[in-house]
């Protein structure tokens, strides 16, 4: 038998074809369709172009997608993310992944957000069963090792935090297939085995984090899946929670607040044994953020309260997982005067926007944040001016940013002036924006 053409089955899927009505659309039986997916049979060369026009690939693609899954290196990301038993498949496709991320400006698709794998992922997490089927080769991996990969992934998270998506994430790329995924194929003790995929699994959520703020949905979201898949290795269902939180926020971004609300709250159930207080918070906050973009105010209240009774016992940093010790008060404050605003309560959110205003220094991105939620507070009570005063600051931290999320921040403030626009002070904040972000102008 040969090996498992994984990336041509999940493409297969994303196109919306079973096996039979594939069969159908190219001429073959669905037993020869379910062959070629196990690597028993390879399409005849006759086929391929049928096969190719159904697939919506060129034939080159095709090619990569007939490769078996472990050697699918040069994947263009055609496939849809997903969560995989497999530990060898799925360092494979991560592997894959990383290597087409080296040049992600020239692959269309990658800022296509995947609807389907949210509800895949958490049931693959909550009822899958993972197999331990990765061969290992080369030195036995050390302690050392995995203090480095701490190390550097703390040093990229904070350059990002600092700079934007953009900033280094091709040097984090570039340190995840070099050093990291040859490191997780050698052998180790369990112990140390545990804390090295829990190391890699913070990696490929930085990674992901990364391209989510540049606008890479799709690749963010491959990033995403399988760091969930190594923290389910790592044996952390801690991390696994922040790992579906960061996948909400992205969900709430986009906005899909239905996704994002149940992205919470499987945030929620993994945390539920946890004792990192930091984690629930970031689910229960993200809830109370899901549920007021839904109208749901007393769904947003209660979640509120919750994430405010779990954050008091936020405790010091000496207890606080390096992978959330960015989790603070303005962190809290973010996610809380988002709710308040999308539930239309100016006065509540108040507090929360002038912490965030205080403790934005630094970090572009809570700059343009925290200038972003005053400007929509401010048109929230008809303040236009006032807004305009905040919609420029957003746009002067933007451009030193990065960050092609945060440029966005202050195009959709414009959107949500367009009514306005005859005004003097709009269309002055027009032509800082044209100068300033040319890119995101009107």
């Amino acid at each position: 038998m040969g090996e498992r053409r994984v990336a041509f089955a999940d493409r297969r899927e994303q196109m919306g074809y079973t096996q039979e009505s594939f069969g159908r659309a190219v001429g073959v039986e669905f037993s020869t369709v379910g062959r070629w997916e196990r690597g028993e049979l390879t399409p005849q060369p006759y086929r391929r172009p049928r096969i190719a026009q159904v697939l919506k690939v060129s034939l080159a693609e095709l090619e990569v997608l007939l490769s078996p899954s472990r050697r699918a290196r040069s994947l263009e990301l055609t496939t849809s993310p997903r969560y995989t038993p497999s530990l060898d498949d799925a360092l494979s496709a991560l592997e894959a992944v990383a290597l087409v991320d080296n040049g992600a400006d020239t692959k269309p698709g990658m800022r296509v957000f995947e609807g389907r794998l949210p509800a895949q992922a958490v049931r693959a997490w909550r009822f899958g069963v993972e197999h331990f089927d990765m061969p290992t080769t080369g030195a036995p991996t050390s302690v050392r090792d995995i203090d480095e990969i701490k190390a550097t992934t703390t040093a990229l998270d904070r350059l990002d935090r600092q700079f934007g998506g953009d900033y280094c994430r091709g040097l984090a790329v570039k340190y995840l297939t070099s050093r990291v995924l040859p490191t997780l194929r050698r052998p180790a003790s369990d112990s140390v085995r545990r804390e090295l995929f829990q190391a890699s699994a913070v990696l490929a959520e930085v990674i992901g984090y990364m391209a989510y703020d540049s606008q890479f949905h799709r690749l963010a979201q491959h990033y995403f899946v399988h760091s969930l898949r190594l923290a389910k290795e790592a044996g952390n269902p801690a991390y696994g929670s922040f790992v579906f939180a960061t996948m909400s926020h992205q969900a709430l971004y986009l906005d899909r607040p239905d996704q994002a609300l149940a992205l919470a709250r499987a945030a929620q159930e993994t945390a539920s044994s946890s004792s990192v207080a930091a984690v629930k918070t970031e689910a229960a906050m993200l809830e109370a953020t899901a549920s007021a973009a839904l109208g749901d105010h007393r769904g947003s209240t209660e979640a509120l309260r919750r994430g405010e009774k779990s954050y008091d016992h936020h405790g010091s940093a000496d207890e606080t997982p390096y992978w959330i010790a960015h989790w603070d008060d303005a962190v809290f404050a973010s996610f809380a005067s988002s709710a308040w605003l999308d539930l239309g309560d100016v006065r509540a959110a108040e507090p929360y926007l002038q912490l965030l205003a205080d403790r934005a220094q630094g970090q572009v991105r809570r700059e343009v944040f925290a200038a972003g939620q005053r400007a929509k507070a401010a048109l929230l009570e008809q303040d236009v001016e006032r807004c305009v005063h905040y919609g420029t600051m957003a746009a002067k931290a933007a451009a030193a940013a990065n960050s092609k999320r945060s440029h966005h921040i202050v195009r959709d403030l414009l959107s949500q002036l367009e009514g306005h626009r005859q005004l003097r002070p709009v269309r002055e904040l027009t032509e800082t924006v044209v100068t300033l972000l040319p890119s995101e102008a009107p």
